[in-house]
């Protein structure tokens, strides 16, 4: 009789799939047994392994694919097998292919010299970037699975080529059945620790609602091969942080599992920023190897002039015609400048050759040659009075011609490759010649549709390059701190300029939105709109204008409301900021952020994040720095930023604020100051200092105004409106049922309730929608077709409506909460969980003290204190200022409060640091920034030494309070 275990086994095999069968260790973790038990029990059924099974398979799709076209080398083999459906490397199906002996000799001498070296095809690999591709060698074949990486170099310069050639040299020549490599744009999560944690990691069955299935993360892919993490500075430090563990002992978590797992993995990150100051120290030091990539402009002309004739080459192959590179086209293209370096220059070649290619459609010919001048290049400007080397006129002498049966060695395309796009442009040339023709037009009506056109979606294409910012992340950064209303409404808005205007700047889309933010607020606690240039754009603005009233026609339908002139003429000024050449870089007013701490750069940092790229500049002063050598640092810094149209100095408290008027006596000029500095304050004011048309008084007195509008309307309690929640698949159908079925009873218990729709059809999953909504609002409930998960928030689901008992439950629930929402924030301290001189010695015992104590009293489930001990493990809680403030996971705690420890003798924390004050931070994730309340005293080291001295409870709470 067979064992459960085997019939399981004998199952799962049946039904795998043929092209890619179970591994013994796939079967092993399915099995959830050894390998070398599932290895015994298919060798004794006389199953073969994983390889033998799939190689009739393979033969078959091999031979197919060979006898349609047998001049495929092994990596466009390799290809084609993927497309297939295989999970196959290069290495793979060259031993394959040598095993069965289907190689010719011609293949033989092909596949061994691609065996040889896997950098052959970049260019410059034995000239200048010999050093660096000898370092990318030594790091791929370190034993056991490679020196992790630091790839570092400005834009487009080939970082991503690098290491996939690494990933080849190592498939190459090293004996293994497969070594995957797989592929991490941190910039995709930069903003969502969690998504990070969940795809890098993987996850549990149940981890949080919706995982309904184990999900192994991309190390699980990466076992035993390549993490490549691109633009690896856009990982947020809690991101480095969990890499620690995996970097140091081969180990990690998926979420919500305890067990740990051990993965062999060869992390290969890149990066255009200074590693010194965008990465993590601790990140920084575990990475042994960093190969720095130099710019275009270093390399000799030998190597650009290889690297233009080589994408050159590609097209020719792409479009199947000949191309024909003129004299002058050759030598602009050596010439010129490419700041988005090989990736820019590449860029410029396909924009040329799309040009070239709609020429040739009116010719009979299909094999009609491509002809590239500087007039196909459009190029708008030349270096002047460049020297002409003797080197340049050697590579330019005489045109460059390159055939579409050229045989090409270069590295396969960087996955994600964000330059490689000249596929689009010529089905777009192809599509819309067919469409054109038979309108009756001339061929140069025809080539001036299709141009315009296809320019439109290079400039479209090239500034998301540049800006480093995708619209979508754009949108999703506006909607932490705006309501969605508003963003359609700014998006709409931009839909009726752009057919007017043309194409607008993407970050018009933030300016908007936050202005609007800021102005309905005012309008609707019957404050006016002051706009005192009104007169001025309508006399010199008059198509802006105009468009702007189309747009403001808008506003009724989203906001209940029409905009009065002065804000049509704010929207007007934006438009005319974006699309007015008077509105260039080195125009604007100069503003520097100046405050105590590190506080300045995180806001700079947070508005070029929601932004893009502004013109602040952040002045971080410590607390001891004596009051002159601030105004001299703030005086050098005044004299940078200074670009004719005067400076605005945003300051967060102390000296100063006292320093703007001597600054502008000493230097001059205009300089006006505006206190207690805020995000949102500098967010205003990047917007307004852009503005043509408004002069550094009127902005600086617009933003003093503002502030006043928020203190005056702030309300003693709730500092955020309350909202209810109805979400279902769409955000219509079932949504909208239970909004009906519950209206007149929530709002009899919070009249002035908001209610929210949120669907399923987002990219966001609901408890991620649910914790933005609550950025923005103090939510009341929850109604909802499906259980998610939440806290200490009433919620009630589609299928318990129809309860009257469960009705009157969740309405109970909801005068609760409302009651909560209602009164002062929580009490974070009391006497009972304040511990003075307590003869503890180390870490351990004082997490371990402090979490039983917070258990005792309920606060915290029992959960609690092992979920501190894997943060600490990731990296020390303790602040240079002798604070620590170890913390647990939201989920594991039931109330908030902090229990706060002051030892007999400071306690050994790490990282070389002693706490001589310990607060266990208790927090729900909706009274996490109550933290920010205790702040100053934590980071402030007098305060910290008054803290430690204390000899009763309540005047630590007192203390800590204030």
């Amino acid at each position: 009789m067979k064992s459960a275990e085997l019939t399981q086994m004998l199952h799962l095999i049946e039904a795998e799939d043929p092209k890619n069968p179970l591994t013994d260790q796939e079967l092993a973790e399915l099995l959830e047994t050894s390998r070398s038990k599932v290895t015994s029990l298919r060798k004794n059924e006389g199953i073969e392994n994983s390889r033998e099974r799939r190689e009739s398979v393979l033969l078959k799709d091999i031979q197919t694919i060979l006898k349609a076209d047998s001049e495929l080398n092994m990596t466009q083999l390799t290809k084609e097998l993927v497309q297939k459906g295989y999970r196959i490397t290069l290495n793979s199906t060259i031993n394959f292919m040598e095993q069965n002996d289907l190689l010719t000799n011609t293949k033989k001498t092909a596949v061994q010299e691609e065996k040889e070296d896997a950098f052959t095809g970049i260019i410059g690999s034995q000239r200048s970037l010999s050093m660096q591709v000898e370092q990318a060698k030594a790091a791929a074949m370190y034993p056991p699975i490679g020196l992790h990486t630091l790839i570092v170099g400005e834009t487009g310069v080939g970082k991503s080529i690098l290491a996939e050639a690494m990933y080849k040299f190592m498939v190459n020549n090293k004996e293994s059945e497969k070594i995957p490599f797989v592929e991490l744009n941190c910039a995709d999560y930069a903003e969502n620790p969690q998504l990070l944690t969940a795809q890098l990691f993987g996850y549990k069955k149940g981890a949080f609602t919706g995982a309904e299935a184990n999900r192994e993360g991309l190390i699980d892919q990466a076992n035993q091969g390549i993490l490549f993490l691109d633009e690896v500075h856009r990982m947020p430090p809690d991101g480095q942080e969990m890499l620690f563990q995996l970097i140091d002992k081969g180990v990690y978590r998926r979420l919500g599992d305890r067990d740990l797992r051990k993965a062999q993995v060869m992390i290969i990150a890149a990066t255009t920023e200074d590693i010194e100051t965008s990465l993590l120290d601790t990140f920084r030091r575990r990475i042994p190897m960093v190969i720095t990539v130099p710019p275009l402009s270093a390399r000799g002309i030998d190597e650009k002039y290889d690297i233009i004739a080589t994408f050159f080459r590609q097209e020719s192959i792409r479009v199947k015609r000949e191309i024909i590179i003129k004299t002058e086209a050759v030598r602009s293209l050596l010439l010129l400048h490419y700041p988005g370096n090989i990736g820019e220059l590449r860029s410029k070649i396909q924009v040329a050759c799309a040009k070239g290619y709609l020429a040739c459609m009116h010719q009979s010919d299909s094999g009609s040659r491509i002809i590239i001048d500087n007039e196909t290049l459009v190029l708008n400007t030349l270096p002047e009075n460049q020297e002409i080397s003797r080197e340049l006129k050697h590579f330019s002498a005489k045109d460059l011609i390159v055939y579409p049966t050229d045989k090409i060695s270069v590295p396969t395309q960087p996955i994600n490759d964000p330059y490689e796009f000249s596929e689009g442009l010529y089905r777009i040339i192809d599509t819309e010649y067919v469409k054109l023709q038979g309108n009756y037009l001339t061929e140069k009506e025809i080539d001036s549709t299709i141009w315009k056109l296809i320019e439109k979606k290079i400039s479209r294409y090239i500034t998301t390059i540049q800006n480093g910012k995708q619209v979508q992340q754009l949108k999703e950064n506006i909607q932490t701190i705006v309501e969605q209303d508003l963003v359609q409404m700014a998006e709409e808005m931009l839909k009726i300029a752009e057919k007017e205007l043309g194409e607008m700047d993407p970050t018009l889309l933030f300016c908007l939105a936050t202005h609007f933010n800021a102005s309905i607020q005012r309008i609707c606690s019957g404050e006016g709109i002051m706009n005192p240039n009104l007169a001025n754009v309508k006399k010199h603005y008059p198509k802006q204008f105009k468009i702007a009233n189309q747009m403001a026609e808008l506003a009724p339908q989203y906001i209940g409301m029409p905009l009065p002139d002065e804000e049509i003429g704010f929207i007007a000024m934006y438009l005319s900021a974006t699309t007015d050449a008077k509105v260039k870089i080195g125009k604007n007013i100069g503003t520097i952020v100046v405050t105590h701490g590190k506080v300045a750069a995180e806001m700079v940092a947070v508005a070029n994040e929601l932004m893009g790229n502004s013109h602040l500049a952040a002045l971080c002063i410590s607390l001891d720095e004596s009051p002159r050598f601030i105004y001299s640092r703030l005086l050098e810094l005044v004299k940078q930023n200074n670009q004719g149209r005067g400076v605005l100095i945003l300051v967060d408290m102390g000296s100063p604020e006292t320093f703007g008027d001597q600054i502008a006596e000493e230097l001059g000029i205009n300089v006006r100051t505006v206190t207690r500095v805020d995000t949102l304050m500098v967010l205003d004011a990047i917007r307004k200092t852009q503005l043509i048309d408004m002069n550094l008084d009127e902005v600086a007195d617009s933003l003093v105004e503002q502030k006043k509008s928020v203190v005056i309307r702030k309300r003693s309690h709730s500092p955020k409106p309350e909202a209810f929640i109805c979400f279902c698949l769409t955000g219509q159908g079932c949504a909208q049922y239970l909004f009906e079925h519950l209206e007149e009873a929530v709002l009899e218990i919070s009249a002035n309730v908001k209610f929210v729709f949120l669907s399923l059809l987002s990219e966001q999953s609901m408890e991620e929608q649910i914790k933005a909504t609550a950025q923005q609002y103090d939510i009341l409930g929850i109604a909802g077709s499906f259980k998610v998960q939440i806290q200490d928030i009433p919620i009630i689901l589609m299928n318990d409506i129809q309860s009257k008992s469960a009705i009157n439950q969740f309405l109970k629930q909801l005068k609760n909460r409302q009651k909560q929402l209602s009164s002062d924030s929580p009490q974070l301290f009391q006497p009972s969980l304040v511990f003075l001189q307590e003869a503890l010695t180390t870490k351990e015992e004082a997490i371990q003290f402090l979490c039983e104590k917070l258990q005792t009293a309920d606060f915290v489930k029992e959960s609690f204190q092992q979920t501190v001990m894997e943060r600490e493990a990731m990296v020390p809680t303790v602040l240079e200022m002798g604070v620590a403030i170890p913390h647990g996971y939201f989920s594991e705690v039931k109330r908030p409060q902090i229990a706060v420890l002051i030892p007999k003798s400071p306690i050994p924390w790490g990282n070389g640091l002693d706490a001589k004050v310990v607060l266990m931070l208790a927090f729900t994730e909706e009274t996490s920034h109550l933290f920010g309340n205790i702040y100053n005293v934590v980071t402030n080291l007098q305060m910290v030494e008054n803290l430690a001295a204390c000899t009763e409870r309540n005047q630590v709470i007192e203390y800590l309070d204030n």
